[in-house]
């Protein structure tokens, strides 16, 4: 039988593996955040990526969809309750949320919206809507970062919860093109139908496709601006972590508007070069845009 520790250890390497095997535009367990909890980034990324997976597996009814993430809240609320996981993903997380005392909670609420995608009637009559969604699918993200640095207070997670949720809605900018061509519509309704677009499949070859994504821009702007009281909240090199995100937001934001919006017709990214400039930013004081 091989040893806890090695298994433990051979745990987290997966779960690295998979982290950086996957494209971001933002840091996950990146240089900037404390070698001492790298390798637990990496194990909640492990168990999201994971669940993320199964919501979109390619050539999948539904049904095989919602098994596999049925099956992966069964291993979550085992592991909770104190079973020893077999999954070296589940292996990797146990340790991780018992040492920073993670709750059951956060990782449910990724898995409702895990589930929700994988039904595959993804529309939204209004914002509120929409922020039900965020309030699972990201806002659950940055309160369990947010734990592995030693913060749990309500200010900092409602400005946790603004970032997190403009993340969430970038990337939604970014893969309108793909999420629209499969009927995933995350424009609410009571915004489209402002620029005269009668139902979501109607978007993509809509003349005003590209005012839709740069109002949005500008919505998201605001919330970006609200969540940043954060970075001044925290201490340590999580500060420049924050920044590092936070820039890498705006760097996007404004890479859409170069595009004058046509996310329809090809979808930003940020190259490997930007991204290190990004890091090295993360390192200068504030400055015109804020970060």
């Amino acid at each position: 039988m091989k040893d806890p520790d090695r298994l433990l250890a051979q745990a987290y390497r997966y779960c690295k593996t998979i982290a950086l095997g996957h494209y971001e535009n933002f840091p996950v367990g990146s240089i900037l955040v404390p070698a001492h909890l790298r390798k637990h980034f990496f194990a909640l990324y492990g168990f999201m990526r994971t669940a993320d997976d199964f919501a979109d597996l390619p050539g999948r009814v539904v049904t095989d969809r919602l098994k596999l993430l049925d099956d992966w809240r069964t291993k979550l609320h085992a592991m909770f309750a104190g079973a020893t996981p077999q999954n070296p993903i589940f292996l990797a997380l146990r340790d991780t949320t018992c040492r920073f005392h993670l709750a059951q909670e956060p990782f449910d609420l990724l898995l409702d919206a895990f589930e929700f995608d994988a039904r595959g009637d993804v529309a939204f009559e209004t914002y509120d809507d929409l922020h039900w969604y965020t309030q699972r699918s990201a806002e659950p993200v940055g309160q369990l970062v947010l734990a592995l640095f030693g913060y749990r207070d309500d200010d900092r997670i409602g400005w946790s919860n603004d970032i997190c949720s403009v993340l969430q809605i970038i990337n939604f900018l970014q893969d309108a093109r793909e999420d629209l061509s499969a009927g995933r519509v995350y424009f609410p309704r009571e915004v489209y139908a402002k620029f005269g677009i009668t139902t979501g499949n109607e978007i993509l070859n809509s003349n005003c496709a590209a005012a839709l994504v740069l109002s949005e821009c500008d919505r998201i702007e605001g919330m970006l601006r609200r969540g940043m009281p954060l970075i001044d909240s925290v201490k340590g090199r999580f500060k420049w972590e924050l920044r590092a995100v936070i820039s890498g937001a705006f760097a996007m934001l404004d890479k859409i508007r170069e595009m004058k919006g046509e996310t329809m017709k090809a979808r930003p990214n940020l190259s490997a070069l930007e991204k290190t400039a990004l890091l090295f930013r993360s390192f200068i004081p504030p400055r015109i845009r804020g970060v």
